[in-house]
C-alpha cells in the first residue's frame, strides 16, 4: 500500500489494528503539533503581462534576456519576511506581503488562447486562524491592490473574474486540515541521516504501507521525485 496523502493522517487516522512494532512511530506523530496553512492563491484570466517597475527591461534586452518570465518571487526585505512569518501566530497579514506571482504562458504562449494569460498570485504567511476570520475578509483583494502597485501597467483590470484559494477553503474543498499543505520539511542533512524513516527512506514500521507525496523526500516543487524514489523502494523490497 502506497498513501501519497498527509501522512499524519495517514498514520493517526486511517491506520487500523497498526502492529506493536509501529507504536513508537505513531506516537512520534501524534504529539507533533500540527501546523496550519501559511499560504493563499488567487487564480484568474489576464491580458496583457505584468511590466514591473524596479525593472530595468533594458538590462535585460543587452544581455540577450527575456524580462516576461514565468515566475516571480516578491520580498520586500529579509526582516519584512521574518515579520510576517511571526505575525502568523497572531492571526495577522502583513501590509505588504510576500507574492509569488505565476504566469505559465510567459514562458509557452500556447497556454494563452485567444490571448488570455492564466494569472495566479500566492500571498505568503496567511494565516488559517485569521483575525476576523476569512468568510468576507477583504484580503484577497488587498493583495491584488498591493501587486498592481509594483506594476507599471494595468493588468489586472482586465481580470473579469477570478477566485480566492485561502487556507479556510483549502481546508473545506481539499480535506487540508487547518489549510495545511504538507511539504518535506528536511534538508540533505535528513536525507543522508535517513531519518524520519517514512519521508526519506518512504518505508514505514507498518510492513507493506508506503509514503510518497509532497511531505516526503524531496518535498514539493519537484514533480515525480518522492514517487519515483517510493516505486524503486518498493520494488526492492525483501
Amino acid at each position: 500500500m502506497v498513501s501519497a496523502a498527509d501522512p499524519r493522517r495517514t498514520i493517526l487516522d486511517w491506520l487500523e489494528n497498526p502492529p506493536t512494532g509501529a507504536g513508537p512511530m505513531i506516537e512520534r506523530w501524534r504529539v507533533q503539533e500540527h501546523q496550519q496553512g501559511y499560504e493563499s492563491k488567487i487564480d484568474g484570466i489576464i491580458r496583457e503581462l505584468p511590466r514591473y517597475k524596479q525593472v530595468d527591461r533594458d538590462v535585460f534586452e543587452r544581455i540577450g534576456a527575456d524580462p516576461d518570465v514565468a515566475s516571480t518571487m516578491i520580498v520586500p526585505s529579509v526582516a519584512s519576511m521574518h515579520r510576517a512569518f511571526l505575525d502568523i501566530a497572531s492571526g495577522r497579514i502583513a501590509d505588504r506581503p510576500i507574492f509569488f506571482a505565476n504566469i505559465p504562458s510567459a514562458l509557452d504562449p500556447t497556454m494563452a488562447p485567444n490571448g488570455g494569460h492564466v494569472f495566479s498570485l500566492e500571498a505568503l504567511f496567511t494565516p488559517y486562524a485569521l483575525a476576523g476570520g476569512w468568510p468576507g475578509s477583504s484580503e484577497p483583494r488587498r493583495w491584488l491592490d498591493r501587486y498592481s502597485e509594483l506594476l507599471e501597467n494595468r493588468p489586472l483590470e482586465s481580470m473579469t473574474t477570478w477566485r480566492a484559494m485561502t487556507p479556510d477553503v483549502y481546508e473545506s474543498d481539499f480535506h487540508m486540515p487547518e489549510g495545511h499543505a504538507t511539504s518535506f520539511a528536511g534538508g540533505p542533512l535528513a536525507a543522508l541521516r535517513g531519518k524520519p524513516r517514512e519521508l526519506v527512506r518512504y518505508e514505514t514500521d507498518v510492513p507493506g504501507l508506503y509514503l510518497c507525496g509532497a511531505a516526503t523526500f524531496p518535498g514539493a516543487g519537484i514533480w515525480g521525485a518522492s514517487g519515483r524514489h517510493c516505486a524503486m523502494r518498493v520494488l526492492r523490497r525483501d
